[in-house]
């Protein structure tokens, strides 16, 4: 076999680690089961998880979140909605960046629903998830909560 000057720190023989894409769509699919603890092992310390908006009061979730617990308030912050269709369309990405395409719909505390397309894209660092910005319909959510 010939030397292609390829390096690598993996036994031979051992599988491949999963590639970024293969991360985010496990924890994407984890979350879809309701698994909110399926990232944390796969975020930095110090991740910033955001939802892009203009409007911060317009709906519990739509904040800049930091670190690991972080993460947790807004799962937390979702709980608040009844989720009634989350679906992966496509994940895909390039050297440390990922993004996400889902539809998802829900029902908020006032009775009204959403049913929105959201994007998202992940960036990484030395392995690990260190920021996470949501691009959800703000509009409909806002409404949606009014």
């Amino acid at each position: 076999m010939a030397d292609d000057g390829e390096t690598t720190d993996q036994p031979a023989g051992a599988p491949s680690p999963p590639s970024h894409v293969d991360t985010v769509r496990q924890i994407q699919e984890a979350l879809g089961r309701g698994d909110i603890m399926a990232p944390m092992a796969h975020l930095s310390r110090k991740v910033r998880w955001a939802v892009a908006c203009a409007d911060r009061d317009a709906a519990p979730f739509f904040k800049e979140y930091t670190g690991r617990q972080g993460v947790v308030a807004f799962m937390e912050a979702m709980d608040v909605v009844d989720m009634t269709a989350f679906d992966i369309r496509a994940v895909f990405g390039e050297g440390d960046h990922v993004a996400v395409w889902l539809h998802m719909a829900f029902t908020t505390p006032t009775g009204r629903t959403v049913d929105m397309e959201e994007t998202q894209i992940w960036t990484f660092s030395e392995g690990k998830v260190i920021s996470v910005d949501l691009f959800p319909d703000t509009k409909a959510v806002a409404e949606a909560f009014a």
